[in-house]
């Protein structure tokens, strides 16, 4: 595999490895599929082919900013002003901190403390600050094509140590592991676990020491839990990407993007937990 610097202009000659590859070069690159898209291919194949195009908002901003200061600590330190008594961006003050930096870089108030206390809740956390303060790449692209398919697929590391262990960080709102294991579900870190594992193993030929997600609260104290997720997650995972990931392919090949399959009409009905929740009323009153 080849690990090549990022530049303009560049071409992908998979297997590589991108590094400082820019976020919104990464994912728009042409002729490829990651793991977000392959939740869009999940939905229907029209979803991913009529889908937006990403626009930043300021809470992609931040989460940047979060990014930098957990993984590159001393680039946020050099490249980002915290001007925790400025409340009104008209202020002078703000003004004169756009003019040395980009607005995205300038955190005020409630955004500087935010994020700095993200910060300082996870370098305290013992287990994830042995984790971000090992030698490494942040933000690592990596481009292989799908063994099975031929499609090119990437994927975006938050860090990829030397010894081959991946962190991927995570805001949320209950790090706690019965509530943070519906988050895994929800937002399919499962599928993302087990694909970032496989497009590592194509690349390398080499298995990932380990993938573990380092999971944050997004309120005060932000409290930080270190998660490996276990072989029977990994497992579904693996079996809901690939079925994406080949629908994708089909999808390509044909060079039709469907959308919802039904019949006339169908039959729907409540909610399954409120249907449980009938059950279990009408079990009280017998």
């Amino acid at each position: 595999m080849q690990t090549i610097e990022y530049y303009e202009g560049m071409q992908v000659k998979p297997p590589m490895l991108v590094l400082n590859m820019p976020n919104d070069i990464y994912h728009a690159w042409p002729d490829s599929i990651s793991k977000s898209s392959l939740d869009l291919i999940a939905r229907s194949p029209a979803h991913y082919a009529y889908r937006e195009p990403r626009e930043s908002t300021r809470n992609m901003e931040i989460g940047t900013a979060i990014h930098t200061a957990l993984l590159e600590p001393e680039r946020f330190k050099a490249d980002y002003v915290l001007l925790r008594d400025v409340t009104d961006r008209r202020s002078s003050a703000y003004k004169e901190a756009t003019k040395a930096h980009p607005a995205s870089n300038v955190l005020t108030d409630s955004e500087a403390d935010f994020v700095s206390g993200m910060q300082e809740a996870v370098y305290a956390h013992p287990q994830a600050r042995m984790a971000l303060t090992q030698e490494g790449c942040t933000e690592a692209s990596l481009f292989v094509n799908d063994p099975e398919t031929g499609v090119l697929v990437r994927v975006r590391f938050d860090l990829l140590t030397e010894s081959g262990e991946a962190y991927d960080l995570k805001k949320c709102q209950d790090a706690r592991p019965d509530v943070f294991s519906r988050s895994i579900y929800n937002y399919g870190y499962h599928i993302q676990s087990a694909f970032y594992q496989d497009v590592y193993e194509w690349a390398t030929g080499k298995t990932l020491a380990c993938f573990k997600i380092i999971a944050v609260e997004e309120r005060l104290p932000h409290s930080v839990m270190v998660y490996r997720l276990d072989d029977t997650a990994i497992a579904e995972g693996r079996r809901e990407y690939r079925e994406a990931l080949n629908l994708y392919a089909t999808c390509v090949e044909s060079g039709e993007w469907p959308s919802y399959e039904c019949a006339e009409d169908e039959l729907i009905g409540l909610p399954e937990w409120v249907v449980r929740k009938m059950e279990n009323e009408m079990e009280v009153m017998l």
